[in-house]
């Protein structure tokens, strides 16, 4: 069930990403949610790198 739930979410980001390319610049939402997405991956990137580096895993 947590496969099939990480591919949808996947694919909903790779098809988010790329309406840009596919002519949707023009909703609005689109923008703002790149950016964001952008960030909580960078957040939580280098969260995840400065955990493992304190917890010696």
């Amino acid at each position: 069930m947590m496969l099939a739930l990480l591919i949808f979410v996947m694919l909903f980001l790779t098809l988010v990403s790329l309406t840009p390319l596919l002519g949707y610049y023009d909703k609005k939402w689109v923008l703002p949610f790149m950016w964001g997405m952008f960030g909580f991956f960078t957040l939580v990137g280098w969260g995840v790198f400065l955990a493992i580096g304190w917890l010696n895993f």
